[in-house]
């Protein structure tokens, strides 16, 4: 608990304390400064509530990894993702438009040589076993631009 009657201590010991806190502060800024926090949207028929989100979240700096949370988003009806561990931080996911013939309309997210089926009818989604054999129209990509994720068609 702290005292309101401190004891005193004499200047040169205050300041060095002072200047042990800023450097002590300045570490843990450019130990946070590395991370990845960032996230993009791709929104389907001009709606801000229509759309899918990637989210990157990374921990530690050093990772060569990051997080990715998948959100396909149909407000007020639904909203439903899926977290990617372990992706590379420098793959672009591409996002594609899938052809017809699947249950539901889908896009198909391509992180590196890994696939997703994202639908924002049911608000799902859902990895590929296998990748499909047509992707489909591709829809843009998200890529870091100005260091920050962004969609860019």
């Amino acid at each position: 608990m702290w005292s309101t009657t401190a004891p005193t201590t004499n200047t040169c010991t205050a300041r060095a304390s002072s200047k042990k806190l800023t450097l002590l502060g300045a570490g843990l800024a450019l130990l946070l400064a590395g991370c990845v926090n960032d996230s993009a949207t791709y929104l389907i028929d001009d709606g801000e509530e229509h759309g899918i989100t990637l989210l990157r979240a990374q921990d530690w700096f050093w990772q060569g990894t990051v997080r990715l949370s998948i959100v396909a988003t149909r407000m007020p009806d639904c909203r439903g993702g899926l977290d990617v561990e372990d992706v590379p931080v420098d793959v672009s996911p591409e996002l594609y438009q899938a052809p017809p013939g699947y249950a539901e309309p889908i896009h198909i997210l391509k992180v590196g040589e890994r696939h997703f089926a994202v639908s924002t009818a049911s608000c799902r989604v859902q990895e590929f076993q296998e990748r499909p054999q047509d992707l489909g129209t591709r829809v843009g990509s998200f890529a870091v631009t100005d260091g920050r994720l962004a969609f860019k068609r």
